[in-house]
């Protein structure tokens, strides 16, 4: 039993403590009002998705000062509730 617990308390930790997955992708659109961008990206392989394009939530509108269409992206998402949610984003280099 304790070795059961352990096992299970080490699974939460790593999955807490591990490092986002960084997925590159293009800016399509840009939705401040909405604090939305859609992105054509890549495979996010940590949430089974295949490369696609569509419209993500960001954390705060101010993230997407700086971008434009066109513009290479790096991303992080996650989920909060049902929704993924863009926690950082970057331009690509």
């Amino acid at each position: 039993m304790n070795r059961w617990i352990v096992s299970l308390a080490l699974l939460c930790a790593t999955s807490v403590w591990s490092a986002p997955e960084w997925v590159r992708g293009e800016v399509t659109k840009i939705a401040p009002e909405k604090a939305q961008v859609t992105l054509k990206h890549e495979a996010i392989k940590s949430m089974g998705m295949e490369g696609m394009t569509m419209p993500y939530k960001v954390r705060d509108a101010a993230q997407l000062k700086g971008f434009k269409p066109g513009d290479a992206v790096r991303f992080t998402v996650q989920m909060q509730g049902d929704q993924m949610v863009i926690e950082a984003l970057e331009h690509a280099k």
